[in-house]
């Protein structure tokens, strides 16, 4: 297992249920320990990068098709 600790910056949210929909979406993806805080519009996590990719989360539900949501990965360590 190789563990990546991931800061994301997510666009789009405006309220709390904004934050619970990133977060949930995050973990249903695999994510872990997520944090998601509205005020600075960041979230970090950790993902297991033997079963995701941190560029592959940005394709995920929440953040695509109709979502207002978009993710931009800042750094993955």
């Amino acid at each position: 297992m190789a563990e990546k600790k991931v800061s994301m910056k997510v666009f789009g949210m405006t309220c709390d249920d904004c934050v619970r929909t990133v977060s949930e979406g995050l973990r249903s993806s695999g994510a872990r320990d997520v944090s998601v805080d509205l005020s600075s519009g960041m979230a970090h996590f950790i993902i297991d990068d033997a079963h995701t990719e941190p560029e592959k989360l940005l394709t995920i539900p929440v953040f695509s098709g109709n979502s207002h949501y978009k993710g931009q990965i800042r750094k993955v360590e």
